[in-house]
């Protein structure tokens, strides 16, 4: 009983932006649905030499690269699957990483990102290596995303009550937006958190925790915790705002509560996410949910003015897809499944 009415406390507080659940609810059982068809093999280590494919993005020409964990490389595919090109590697000279783990492209430019040497290698879409600046970002949020040369984007994790910090590495100005959700985290005793969940409250760590994506001058801000969705201009004025509550986030967040309670190592918090990857493509947003246990594994478009437009519904057979890239202009989508060393590929059904 006690974690039901946290449950609905919580609700009740995002609905202060004005989404009802039951109404949100019932929208959501009218969208469309899709059937993606099953995904096939499209580049393996067998025949390309890739080794855990991590995060992906559509170049020109229908051309996909992709960042290959082990070997810090940028690889870059044809719509046939041939290897075209590689680029990055291994070390701390220029164009190099020692951990690189995020993948990103704006107009002109390829962004490798490593957030152990806090560095990021801007790259041409021919792969040839152009600067690098460093980035200024805390232990509990290392996720940044970049605007254009040295300017990025990362969570607040509610300093100064804003949800995001905006920095220009080049003339050292930094900006504050964003209504945070909860106060400033700071690190403190694990086992407080802990409890917290136990009681089915999200922690004051996970409070703030987003995922972001910068696109055509605005940013799109998925507050992990809340399925809340932001789109921002650079500037940070929020254009919209849109709750996307699955039927399968309860059950993602009762797992969670779940574990806390179960004997575990101390110290030590849950964690739990929603989606697994978030892009913006043509203009739409597309959310890969995490799949849940017998759930189908769901991808969610929502066009720009924030309204879920259609669910698809992604045959997973292979261990859990991580990230993913959608060529609108020959509906066809990829998927990078890392335990596999593997991208697979299939047509979107529009």
């Amino acid at each position: 009983m006690r974690y039901l009415l946290n449950r609905f406390m919580l609700i009740v507080m995002i609905c202060l932006i004005g989404c009802q659940p039951s109404d949100n609810q019932s929208i959501l059982e009218s969208i469309e649905s899709f059937e993606i068809d099953e995904p096939v093999i499209f580049v393996d280590f067998i025949n390309q030499g890739l080794y855990l494919p991590g995060q992906i993005v559509l170049l020109d020409n229908g051309f996909i690269a992709v960042l290959d964990y082990p070997t810090n490389e940028v690889l870059v595919f044809d719509p046939e699957a041939k290897l075209i090109n590689r680029f990055g590697g291994e070390g701390q000279g220029p164009g190099e990483t020692v951990a690189a783990r995020y993948l990103q492209k704006t107009e002109n430019y390829l962004y490798v990102i490593d957030p152990d040497l806090l560095r990021v290698n801007q790259f041409s879409k021919a792969g040839n290596f152009i600067k690098s600046f460093s980035f200024d970002t805390g232990m509990a949020e290392r996720i940044i995303s970049v605007k254009h040369g040295g300017v990025y984007f990362k969570a607040a994790m509610g300093a100064n009550g804003a949800l995001i910090r905006k920095t220009d590495t080049e003339s050292g100005s930094t900006q504050y937006f964003g209504k945070a959700m909860g106060e400033e985290y700071r690190p403190g005793d694990l086992e407080i958190e802990r409890r917290r969940l136990q009681q089915g409250e999200i922690p004051e760590l996970f409070k703030n925790r987003v995922t972001m994506y910068f696109s055509n001058d605005h940013l799109y801000v998925f507050l992990d915790s809340y399925s809340l969705l932001h789109k921002y201009t650079a500037e940070g004025e929020l254009v919209w705002e849109s709750q996307i509550d699955l039927p399968v986030n309860d059950l993602i967040f009762e797992r969670a509560v779940e574990r806390a309670r179960e004997p575990g190592a101390p110290g030590t918090v849950p964690t739990w996410r929603f989606i697994t990857s978030m892009k913006v493509i043509s203009g739409n947003i597309y959310l890969l949910w995490t799949p849940f246990e017998e759930t189908p594994r769901q991808l969610v478009l929502v066009n720009e003015s924030g309204e879920v437009d259609r669910i698809y519904h992604i045959p997973e057979k292979e261990p859990m897809f991580a990230d993913f890239t959608i060529d609108p202009e020959n509906k066809l989508i990829y998927f990078t499944a890392p335990e596999t060393g593997r991208i697979f590929r299939s047509r979107l059904p529009y």
